[in-house]
Order: C-alpha cells, then structure tokens, then sequence
C-alpha cells in the first residue's frame, strides 16, 4: 500500500482533531477505535470472503469530518481495493462486445461504460467500468475479481488480434465532492462529462479521470502508474485549491453512497444475483446489442417475466439503524409473518435529517416503489417506505 506512510501521518494529525457529538449517539454505527493516533484498516471482503491480502483503509479519525469533505469540498479516496485489466489490441473492444452486457461496439478513447460480466446462465462475474484507450480498453474491477476477468477474457480469446494483461503497476484513486472541478482546474483540468474520461498531469504525473459519482456528488476515478502515487496525493492534497479537503475512509464513502441510494457489488448484489435484480439494469445492460454470455436468461427475463428480487432503498423514519444481515418483513398489522427480504447495507443519513437509509433485497411482489415494509432495527421492528436504488436514468 503505497500511501500507509501518509495515512498513519494524517492520523496523527487527528488526535487533535476534535468533533461535538452531542445528541450523535447511533447504535450500531461505524466506529473505529483510533484513541492511539493510529489509522484503521479493514479487510477487503464480507465475511468468509473477506481476506487480509486487500487491506482498505476504514478512516483516519472522526468519521464525520471526512463525510463533511465529500458533501461540502473534496473527500479522497485511497481506492485500494480496484484492480485494473488491460485489453489491448485492434480486436480489443470486439473482444468485449462479445462479453459484456452493455454495448462496446462504439465506445472511443474518452469514453467510458458501466457493464457486468456474466456466466453463461445470467449470473454476474463482475462489476465492470471500462474506459477507451488509444489501441485498448481499461477494465476496472474490484480486485478480488482480476483472476475470474482475466480467465473470462481469454477464454474467449481465440484468434483475435489482442493482449490481455493484469495492471498490477497501476493504482487507482478516487476524489468526491462539490469541489473536485475547482480543484483539478489548478492543474488546467476540467472534469469529464458523466460516461467520459480524460488525461492530465497532476505534478508532472500523468493521471487518467474517469468520471463516476458514486457518492451522490461529482467523484472521478483516478488512474496512474503505482510509482507516481505518492507524488500525486501529495500535490492533490497540498495544492493551492481553497476548497475543503481530506482523506476519506471506507466508513465515510459508504455512508455517502447509501445515503444516495447507490447499490454496490460484492455488498448488495454479488455472484448469485443476476442483472434485474440489482435495480441497476438501466446502467448495466442493453437490449440493442449483440450475443454475449447470459443473454438468452436477461433477454427472456426482460420480455417473459420479472426477477424474483430487486434491490430497493429504504429511507427511515428516524435515526434507529437496521443492520445488514437483518430480515425484512411484509408491513401489516400482527406478528412479523415470513420474511420477504434482506437488509444488505445501512448507514446514517445526515441530508435526511440524521434518519438512516438502508439498501434491502425484497420480494418482487412486496418490492413496489412507494409501498412500506418493517425491519428490526436497534431492537424494535420499524415500519419504512420503499424506494428505487439511484440510476443516472431517473429523472
């Protein structure tokens, strides 16, 4: 982990750091224990999954305060948990149309597409954002999948002019917040358009942004080679920009993206879901496009059927917190009855007036946008309304 200097640094810095939380006591919220100044890491991964080879950074001192940054200035991210393929080649983008679930026929240097990975019976591999290159394309996935993306992409590799490659050299960094456009017009940058990327140089390093917000403000991805990182970090956080900025943890970005009703692989949706049931289809999958594994499952469920779950946010009515894990049940009157879903993630909503919001995977019959269910949360089963997960196709 190239920044670990720089994170126990600014964890020092925290312990002088200090936060009013008068009336901010929420059972069951991320904490961490950093009374010694030492940064807290968590292993990448849920559960069984989770192993201590990823280590991602949870937060660096007061959650609250890197939450601030990326509603109010610029929260960055350590992202060590992307990994990063490279196909490249004249075939290279052919090659991907022929795998992916969203068109890649069209898509140019500069341009970027969300898209899954599926097997053949409809189930996803992999959540990928891929981004034109001059002669290739950069696929950015979650690192536990770099082996299963690789071994897909050969597979179907047959006499097509490509080479398939693991970025390892490459690292990947994230900025969020209302003030990454001022802040990257320091170095004459200005932000991509949604879907689009573009190449600056940051303190002489050459950086590669992608845009993607997944945080409920404008966010970038950030590629470069793993040799400039520090350099660059350096720069984005010592630069002369007077907005607001601060490294921010696992914690604080997760709170973000559920509070803007953002699912997220490998937490609320994973290898046994398939696409209709990520409430995500519209940004992932489209129907205008070739043969690809899995088709014929998406294609039937899309003109015969609906999934037999969908992911869906759930605002609620105030600050108890239901916890992932928990059980999800019919809002009627009684005892609780049978299940009919799941809470996946949860987190406090400070731009809701400090209630919470949870991501749940529900029934398709209870699953109506706008109905209400109940879950458990601290102790008590809390009647909640229903609503969509964010897409970048909802009015």
């Amino acid at each position: 982990m190239p920044l670990h200097e720089h994170h126990h640094a600014a964890a020092k810095q925290s312990l002088h750091t200090s936060v009013d939380r008068v009336g901010a006591d929420r059972p069951g919220a991320a904490t961490a224990d950093l009374s010694g100044g030492e940064p807290d890491y968590l292993a990448w991964g849920d559960g069984a999954d989770a192993t201590d080879d990823i280590q991602t950074l949870a937060t660096l001192g007061p959650v609250e305060l890197e939450y601030a940054a990326i509603r109010t200035g610029v929260g960055f991210v350590d992202a060590s948990q992307r990994g990063i393929v490279f196909v490249r080649g004249d075939d290279a983008v052919d090659l991907l149309d022929r795998l992916m679930t969203q068109k890649m026929q069209s898509l140019q240097p500069g341009d970027t597409a969300a898209t899954f990975l599926l097997d053949r019976k409809g189930r996803i591999q992999a959540d990928v954002l891929c981004t034109g290159l001059d002669g290739g394309v950069l696929l950015d996935v979650d690192r536990r999948d770099v082996d299963a993306v690789l071994a897909a992409i050969e597979a179907m590799t047959f006499a097509e002019d490509v080479a398939i490659s693991n970025g390892e050299d490459w690292y990947t960094l994230e900025a969020h917040g209302p003030g990454i456009g001022e802040l990257f017009a320091v170095w004459g940058i200005t932000l991509p358009d949604a879907l689009h990327s573009k190449v600056g140089t940051v303190a002489g390093c050459e950086v590669r942004l992608a845009r993607w917000d997944t945080a409920g403000v404008p966010g970038v991805r950030m590629y470069l080679r793993r040799g400039d990182v520090v350099q660059v970090w350096e720069s984005l956080h010592g630069s002369e920009c007077e907005t607001r900025r601060r490294t921010v943890g696992w914690l604080a970005f997760n709170m973000a993206r559920v509070e803007a009703r953002i699912p997220w692989w490998h937490i609320d949706f994973g290898t046994t879901s398939l696409p209709h049931e990520t409430g995500i289809l519209v940004d992932r999958v489209s129907f205008t496009k070739g043969c690809y594994p899995g088709q014929e499952v998406v294609a039937r469920m899309e003109h015969l059927g609906h999934p037999k779950q969908i992911s869906r946010a759930i605002p609620m009515p105030d600050e108890r917190l239901p916890i992932a894990g928990g059980q999800v049940f019919q809002d009627e009157a009684g005892s609780p009855g049978d299940p009919i879903g799941m809470v996946t993630s949860s987190a406090p909503s400070p731009t809701r007036g400090n209630t919470t919001m949870a991501l749940a995977v529900i029934k398709w019959a209870q699953a109506t946008v706008g109905g209400t269910i109940r879950c458990v949360a601290d102790g008590d089963l809390v009647s909640a309304g229903v609503e969509p997960v964010a897409t970048s196709k909802e009015p």
